[in-house]
């Protein structure tokens, strides 16, 4: 096992023991990450992910995963590079095992509604917007999608639906960086129903008493597949994802010794106006000039706009092997286990 996939074990490890941190029932955090490590590592399609991405990404998300319980061996979630950012995003089944595991919910479900189907909405006393028809039909199964609808069952018996129109799903996938994915293309009934449960769940998912790296963990995982910048207003000394992964990073860093002082060179800079002006000169670390070039290195892989609209979708090769392996991902719809 990598020094990389060790840390993160040790990670988990002391949050089920010091934070309560829960996992599934036979969930064998060692397992899945060996499994999707011999995944970043696979060179069949050329360059290995390890490689294409940076460390940091990498870490990150295997640490998701290994929160959110879920394993790429079994198609619940899979990987997908962005320049050097490595980015975790579930599968349908990985987003129905996750919910599921939310303390305030005890069911969910979701359907999508072809044209032809009978579908009725209305309210309840409470003016909350219910389904009160759902009436679908074999031979509408090949039409086109007109919407889709979730419900969240909470322990009570209560439900809370969650409708949304063919072109309030194509409005959501238009904000995805993989704007022309496959997937949505060859399974587009499983994505729709992907999409209105991501709806669904965001009011129960910030509202549970779960573990908050759980919480966060699930949150990032979805956000990371849209392109809308989000300011992040975490305050400094709570624990984060990002802390936790760069916490080990740090430690490693070489400090100089007490009373001497760090390595210094000379940069020069110039004024805003500097017609005729002397250049000032001024003394900048070398650390910090290295950091900010690692910076700019990173953030200029993740734009160039030959490979292919990085910020927007997955490279050519990556978008194909992501279409074989949803079809591995959707072969056994039917087979998902309901409460």
């Amino acid at each position: 096992m990598t020094e990389l996939v060790q840390s993160v074990v040790n990670q988990i490890d002391s949050l089920k023991e010091k934070q309560g941190l829960q996992l599934p029932q036979g969930y064998s955090v060692s397992n899945a990450l060996q499994s999707a490590w011999l995944e970043l590592t696979d060179t069949t399609n050329g360059m290995p992910l390890v490689k294409k991405c940076s460390t940091q990404s990498i870490a990150k998300a295997l640490f998701n995963m290994a929160i959110q319980g879920l394993s790429s061996a079994k198609n619940q979630c899979y990987f997908i590079p962005y320049g050097k950012e490595l980015v975790l995003q579930r599968s349908y089944f990985g987003t129905i095992s996750v919910i599921n595991r939310l303390s305030n919910v005890k069911k969910i479900k979701a359907q999508v509604v072809f044209e032809g189907d009978e579908f009725e909405i209305g309210s309840d006393d409470d003016f909350n917007t219910v389904v009160k028809k759902f009436i679908p039909k074999f031979e509408n199964r090949d039409k086109a999608i007109v919407g889709a609808f979730a419900f969240i069952e909470k322990e009570d018996g209560s439900r809370d639906y969650t409708i949304m129109t063919k072109k309030e799903i194509d409005t959501s996938w238009n904000q995805a960086k993989a704007k022309n994915s496959g997937a949505r293309r060859n399974f587009s009934q499983e994505m729709a129903k992907r999409t209105v449960i991501n709806r669904a769940a965001k009011f129960y998912i910030n509202s549970s008493n779960d573990n908050d790296l759980f919480v966060q963990a699930i949150n990032d995982t979805t956000e990371k597949e849209y392109d809308d910048s989000r300011k992040d207003v975490t305050p400094e000394n709570k624990n984060t994802i990002d802390s936790m992964i760069s916490s080990k990073k740090e430690s490693n860093e070489v400090k100089p010794e007490e009373g001497q002082e760090p390595k210094k060179d000379l940069e020069k800079v110039a004024p805003e106006n500097n017609h005729d002006e002397e250049i000032e000169i001024k003394d900048t670390s070398i650390d910090e000039d290295m950091e900010e070039l690692t910076q700019d290195s990173e953030n200029s892989a993740a734009n160039e706009p030959n490979q292919s609209n990085n910020s927007e979708e997955m490279s050519e090769d990556d978008s194909n092997s992501s279409e074989g392996q949803q079809e591995d991902l959707f072969s056994n719809i039917n087979d998902l286990p309901t409460k």
